[in-house]
């Protein structure tokens, strides 16, 4: 059985097959659902969506009470926690319900755990570095806070790789100064531009976000101040057009292109119906 924990909206982790917390092979929760509708030789309204499962745990009494706490807090301020399976498959959920089948006196429970998936897949984030390049000065620049990165004096990477069979949803975070930044992605014959009409300041940075619901374009100030400019991002006629700034990632290698005047993130999403078994 792969480890599995659940981190509360909160933040705060509880490790379900570590001290206090044993919850088997979780067979409920690694299974998979499509939902869809059937009509005479064929089948519509095929979708994934979010879904109860069911754990068998044994607790010890103090692990109970604080899985209880986390989980009912989530769920009563309509904060989903997120489920992890080995350290890298999420899918968030609320922990709905516990029915205790046995009390070993003060020592603890055994109890069957509900669990909401409300993702109806899981999600593996995949995260690429994309370097400014300074022509002028190799020694880097230094804004007034850290980055994940150091700007200058590296090569830039020039493609992207999406494992799987299924297009991936994109977050890209752009790193200041940069001037209505523009991202080229092409494979094949498909060529799509990934911009805003937006100023980023140095220090700060523009993060688009096609893969929360609803999507959105936020510009991150150095100390944190956010601003919604979901507006300025650039759509053209939609997914497809070629100027969708949501466009998802097509599977295989695609090559990017951009001024090299910032520095960026791709962050993409592989997801799976249910954990992978073999890896």
């Amino acid at each position: 059985m792969h480890r599995m924990h659940y981190v509360s909206s909160s933040g705060e982790r509880v490790d379900l097959d570590g001290d206090g917390i044993y919850v088997g092979t979780a067979a409920g929760v690694r299974s998979r659902e499509w939902s869809y509708d059937l009509s005479w030789r064929g089948v519509y309204g095929i979708s994934r969506d979010a879904r109860e499962a069911t754990v068998d745990a044994v607790l010890s009494s103090a692990a109970a009470d604080r899985l209880r706490r986390l989980a009912d807090r989530d769920i009563s301020v309509r904060e989903p926690g997120r489920l992890v399976v080995d350290g890298v498959w999420y899918q968030r959920a609320y922990i709905a319900k516990s029915e205790t089948s046995q009390v070993y006196g003060r020592r603890g429970i055994a109890a069957t755990l509900t669990v909401l998936l409300l993702d109806g897949s899981w999600r593996r984030e995949v995260v690429q570095e994309f370097y400014a390049r300074e022509d002028e000065d190799q020694t880097g620049l230094d804004f007034p806070h850290d980055f994940e990165f150091d700007y200058g004096g590296s090569v830039a990477s020039r493609s992207v790789t999406v494992d799987g069979l299924v297009p991936a949803d994109l977050k890209l975070t752009i790193f200041g100064p940069a001037s209505s930044p523009r991202i080229t992605v092409t494979q094949g014959d498909f060529i799509n531009v990934y911009s805003a009409d937006v100023e980023v300041p140095g220090g700060s940075r523009l993060i688009i976000d096609g893969s929360s619901f609803p999507k959105t374009i936020k510009l991150v100030g150095m100390y944190g101040e956010t601003e919604d400019r979901f507006a300025d991002g650039m759509r053209g006629e939609g997914a497809g057009s070629g100027s969708y700034c949501f466009e998802q990632l097509r599977p295989g290698t695609s090559s990017v292109a951009w001024d090299g005047s910032f520095g960026f993130t791709m962050t993409h999403y592989l997801e799976e119906g249910e954990p992978p078994w073999s890896s």
